[in-house]
């Protein structure tokens, strides 16, 4: 995508609103799966490369015309199909070597 430049107000609003998606996303495995530690969640939520993932994933939402609202969602919901992508191809690979 071709953007200009954010300004610093601009910055600042997609700084809360990828910590928003970061805390609603913790939140909701959590909620879901409440054996799933939420600071840790959290912790792995807001590690650099997820927040990158998250604001340019919210920012492409935005400029396809959708809300902010509705691309936090979009944003949100990627970033827990990573990580479940993520924890089951680890899962796998534990259970190949184990097998192995």
């Amino acid at each position: 995508m071709d953007r200009s430049p954010l300004t610093p107000a601009e910055v600042a609003k997609l700084g809360e609103a990828t910590g928003r998606i970061a805390l609603y996303a913790a939140r909701s495995l959590h909620k879901t799966f409440p054996h799933l530690d939420l600071e840790q969640l959290a912790e792995t939520f807001t590690r650099p490369v997820a927040v990158e993932m998250s604001a340019r994933l919210y920012l492409a939402a935005l400029d396809n015309g959708d809300t902010p609202g509705e691309a936090a969602g979009k944003a949100g919901v990627a970033l827990i199909k990573t990580w479940a992508d993520a924890r089951l191809t680890a899962a796998a690979a534990v259970k190949a070597d184990r097998t192995a």
